[in-house]
């Protein structure tokens, strides 16, 4: 079976299976699951087949894909795994020609039941906080930089969304996170000193939460308007009394990726009273038929600093990755005359996930604690 179109150009991949857990069970059936097709986890074509003791799989993809891909043993239930057994991140590669791929499945999700350990680093405090505006209860990570534990100074603040992915490999998806507290801490070694607050995500509510436009994702009713009220009417506030916060404008500041770089856009801008900074990584301006564009044409925020980002291969294929870059740049260069500053960040070679976003997070929240 080829994977896209029959039009396109092809190469051939062929994955072999170098080694398996030892607890696979005899007779099993492997699949390849990619993003290609839906990650259909037991299409026969993707099946591997039994040659001279090795299990290979021969597929030709469509080229200049960005290709990402599992092993299953025919089921989303039984996919591979990391070392402790759970999620693990998808492969990725960008398909250019023919290539050998040797794999190894460190595990099988559904037999082997563990736990990551925790990578947090610096002082991390939970503060579970009750949200009339979403009717929900959420509890919220406040990283405090080591001068907060000592003397009266104040610190900006910066309001992180997809709180589950910042700090911690044990409860970031796929174990991916992004280093926000070890960015922070290395920082603060150069006097670089600030507070980063991490709002969770509230699971199947997050394509609502963290869109401001009708789309067919958030199923015609976007939410973000009353998560911003959460924000700003009633986290801020808290942790404003709670901690050694400057409070104002300048020094507060609203982030995230994908969704979150939307709604971190739409927030910002649609409360310039409150937030002065933008961190908007690998936004997904796609939505709502591209509304962002002409909300952006009528915002007005004179005072703040706006940081895009946006990766070389967020996109199926080169072609659309080079797109979406586009897209960035236009939306950077559409801010220039609407607010005080702006920052484009292009990520070389740079996916649509956690270790992108890892990657260039140091040098957004240096730019936010400098200014």
């Amino acid at each position: 079976m080829l994977l896209g179109p029959p039009f396109l150009e092809t190469v051939e991949l062929t994955f072999t299976l170098r080694s398996l857990p030892e607890n696979t069970p005899p007779g099993s059936a492997f699949y390849l699951r990619t993003n290609l097709e839906g990650y259909l986890p037991d299409l026969e074509e993707n099946r591997f087949q039994r040659e001279e003791g090795r299990w290979i799989l021969r597929r030709r993809v469509p080229l200049g894909a960005l290709l990402a891909y599992k092993v299953t043993r025919g089921s989303v239930d039984h996919e591979e795994g990391d070392a402790w057994g759970c999620r693990c991140p998808a492969r990725q590669h960008v398909v250019l020609h023919d290539k050998m791929m040797d794999l190894e499945v460190l595990s099988w999700q559904d037999l082997l039941s563990g736990e990551r350990p925790s990578t947090r680093s610096g002082r991390i405090e939970p503060l579970l906080i009750h949200s009339p505006e979403l009717d929900a209860d959420l509890e919220v990570l406040v990283y405090l930089p080591p001068g907060h534990a000592h003397g009266s100074g104040r610190y900006p603040v910066l309001y992180l969304h997809d709180g589950d992915n910042v700090f911690d490999a044990r409860t970031a998806f796929a174990g991916q996170e992004w280093g926000c507290d070890e960015a922070a801490e290395a920082l603060a070694q150069e006097g670089l000193e600030g507070i980063l607050v991490a709002v969770p995500v509230r699971g199947e509510q997050r394509s609502r939460d963290y869109t401001p436009f009708p789309a067919r994702v958030n199923r015609l009713s976007p939410n973000a308007h009353n998560y911003l009220r959460f924000l700003t009417d009633t986290l801020k506030p808290e942790i404003d009394r709670r901690y050694r916060t400057r409070p104002h404008v300048a020094s507060t500041g609203l982030a995230g990726s994908s969704f979150g770089g939307l709604v971190s856009l739409y927030g910002g801008l649609t409360r310039r009273d409150v937030f002065g900074f933008i961190g908007a990584l690998s936004p997904s301006m796609w939505v709502g038929d591209h509304a962002l564009e002409e909300f952006v044409r009528q915002a007005w925020a004179p005072m703040s600093r706006v940081y895009v980002d946006m990766g070389t291969l967020e996109g199926e294929d080169l072609d659309s990755s080079r797109y979406l870059v586009g897209l960035a740049r236009q939306l950077a260069e559409g801010l220039v005359p609407r607010v005080r500053e702006v920052r484009l960040a292009i990520g070389e070679g740079h996916w649509h996930d956690e270790p992108a976003w890892a990657a260039r997070f140091p040098a957004m929240l240096r730019w936010f604690l400098e200014g």
